[in-house]
């Protein structure tokens, strides 16, 4: 039986549920976060991201990365992705534990992120080419 999976499911789990426990998923919390009104939730963010380019630079030597691609759409995309998340209060990993809450605004966020990685897709079906970093 193959229980590769598991690799997957459990740390999806674990993500899923210290978002949950942090208030990430609850859009009164994200909302006063993004105002600075309770800095909480982005030391929080602030720790998580840091301690990920602390583990990638620790494991830097086995992992090899592409150039990253600049092109004209990141910084509208960046741009339409923020006002998203603040309109939602959910980026793509919120909006799955928001689910799996059983919070039903939750998926229209999910229907917006598919559309929107649709309609990407058949307004832009070749990958953007761009200069190398």
């Amino acid at each position: 039986m193959n229980l590769s999976w598991l690799r997957t499911i459990i740390p999806g789990f674990l993500l899923g549920f210290t978002i949950s426990r942090l208030g990430f998923t609850d859009f009164n919390e994200l909302h006063e976060m993004l105002l600075f009104r309770d800095l909480r939730l982005l030391f929080a963010f602030a720790t998580a991201v840091s301690l990920t380019i602390l583990l990638f630079l620790l494991l830097r030597s086995p992992l090899r990365f592409a150039p990253i691609q600049f092109h004209s759409g990141i910084i509208p995309g960046a741009i339409l992705f923020g006002i998203g998340w603040a309109i939602t209060g959910a980026c793509p990993g919120v909006a799955l534990a928001q689910v799996g809450q059983g919070l039903w605004l939750a998926w229209v966020s999910l229907a917006g992120i598919f559309v929107g990685i649709w309609l990407e897709s058949r307004l832009f079906p070749e990958p953007p080419t761009g200069s190398g970093c």
